[in-house]
């Protein structure tokens, strides 16, 4: 992860005034980054800390698509919801 490159993205977003979180989702899905990349540049732009941005991320329709692979990825992992 090349971290001059994302926080240029995220001051060139931030720039532009890009701040509603769908859009900024979108944009960064569009720009081909990976889910790990898009949670750093969002937290950033949208001043949110990275557990809030990846429930965020998790929720916005531009990343549904990949919601049952990462609920299989995190339940294989132990890190799912727990049962009690």
């Amino acid at each position: 992860m090349d971290r001059s490159r994302l926080d240029a993205l995220a001051a060139r977003f931030t720039g532009d005034g890009l701040t509603e979180r769908e859009e900024v989702f979108r944009e960064l899905r569009d720009l081909g980054m990976s889910p790990i990349e898009t949670m750093y540049v969002a937290s950033q732009v949208l001043r949110l800390p990275l557990p809030e941005t990846k429930t965020a991320l998790y929720e916005s329709s531009p990343w549904r698509d990949q919601h049952e692979g990462w609920q299989s990825t995190q339940s294989s992992l132990g890190d799912g919801p727990q049962s009690g």
